[in-house]
């Protein structure tokens, strides 16, 4: 051991200040990072930016229609960073095939983060429904300080394990009547081939809808036209998902002038909004008629937020009910269809419910964290940087929208044996 006088000890502690803000993405005297522009990728044009690459017969990539078919080119071509820049007002796409490298960034963003998307809904809430809304953010479209404030008033009412025991039994319930559903209309196998999905959707509703406004709505009754409140709240939220897909992630100039997809998009935002709004009430009034003084741990989640602010309550409902409805009739199929494609494993899973008398269902779990490997509910997650990072030696300035494809990524023999 040996000690070091106070001018050394200056020394010693720039130096572990300089190296410790290298590896929080700031600059470092011993490893200067390399240029964002240097980043490999794909070049761009004014205007087009670099939709020319994806042109028949001259462009560099070609008309792919399946994401993994271009990201696979991508990583192929680049190496595990790529550069994209944007199109349409879009900002610079950086793509990162590397776990390590978006990890350090999503942990470095994580307190505010910036996660652009559904753009369309975000003007729908700010601009044309700006008196509706009164500046209220929902979880979907908040950004930053914003995001995080909603979620603070709304974490104690959702993130309680004990809710898990108070919604398990209406679960079940539900769970019960679309086993009896599927038994009544299983012997007509042209409608269960063009309505399996539709099927699925009702039980989806039900189930969020018991979890978000603490009642039922009746969606899998017989009787459920396509005029029903629940009927048109199912369409309005799978064409809101469709549309949203053709103006954010394909090129759409809907920025700049109303395209028939915007119109239609706005159309049902208010249809989901409408209805939403009709069963809210519906179950407020309901509670106000039960009366709130019942122990604390038998309240639903409307109730809890409710009691925390009322504003809140209605938005979190709502957005429950937009957000709630596709991906679990999403994540439900692809386990139904994986359990259904392989046979020993789906006795296995059937032997463990059956025996086992722990509620934690651990091969149950294992199925449903494959199903989610192999089929993401959401296939890429992005954050836009508000900071300056160093990732894989290159320098990345705030603002590019750094992306993650966790599907892409679920499915390579690099990460995964035998990923299919």
């Amino acid at each position: 051991m040996y000690s070091l006088n106070k001018s050394g000890q200056r020394v010693f502690a720039l130096q572990i200040h300089k190296r410790y803000h290298y590896a929080n993405g700031k600059f470092s005297t011993f490893n200067k990072p390399k240029p964002f522009e240097s980043i490999p990728g794909l070049g761009a044009l004014p205007l087009i930016g670099p939709l020319h690459h994806f042109l028949p017969i001259i462009g560099t990539i070609g008309p792919k229609t399946n994401m993994f078919d271009v990201l696979g080119i991508l990583e192929g071509k680049f190496g595990p960073l790529v550069k994209v820049d944007g199109v349409f007002a879009r900002g610079t796409m950086l793509f990162l095939f590397e776990p390590d490298h978006f990890e350090q960034v999503y942990r470095a963003e994580e307190a505010n983060p910036l996660r652009p998307g559904f753009q369309v809904l975000d003007y729908y809430r700010t601009q044309l429904r700006k008196s509706r809304y009164g500046g209220l953010h929902g979880l979907i479209n908040a950004q930053g300080p914003e995001w995080r404030e909603f979620r603070t008033k709304v974490n104690p009412a959702l993130l309680l394990p004990k809710l898990v025991k108070l919604y398990a039994p209406g679960i079940d319930e539900i769970a019960q009547d679309f086993v009896h559903r599927l038994s009544q209309i299983t012997h007509d196998d042209a409608y269960i081939k063009d309505n399996f999905e539709l099927e699925l959707t009702k039980f989806s509703l039900e189930a969020t809808a018991l979890v978000a406004l603490g009642s039922r709505l009746g969606c899998l009754k017989d009787s459920l036209d396509s005029d029903h409140p629940a009927h048109r709240l199912m369409k309005s939220t799978r064409d809101i998902f469709e549309l949203t897909y053709k103006l954010e992630i394909r090129p759409s100039p809907w920025r700049y002038i109303a395209t028939p997809a915007y119109k239609m998009v706005i159309e049902a935002y208010d249809t989901q909004w409408e209805i939403s709004m009709m069963y809210i009430n519906h179950a407020r009034k309901q509670l106000e008629e039960r009366g709130y003084d019942i122990p604390e741990e038998e309240k639903s989640v409307l109730e809890k937020l409710i009691a925390i602010d009322e504003k809140v309550a209605v938005m979190m409902a709502s957005e429950m009910l937009l957000a709630g409805i596709d991906t679990v009739s999403f994540v439900t199929t692809s386990l139904l269809f994986n359990l259904a494609m392989n046979q020993k494993v789906q006795d296995k899973l059937r032997e463990e419910i059956r025996t086992s008398e722990s509620n934690y269902k651990r091969y149950f779990r294992a199925c449903l964290k494959e199903a989610l490997r192999l089929r993401h509910v959401v296939p890429a997650n992005l954050r836009r940087t508000h900071r300056d990072h160093i990732v894989g030696g290159y320098y990345i300035p705030k603002g590019i929208d750094v992306i993650a494809p966790n599907e892409y990524l679920s499915r390579s023999e690099k990460f995964y044996p035998r990923p299919e």
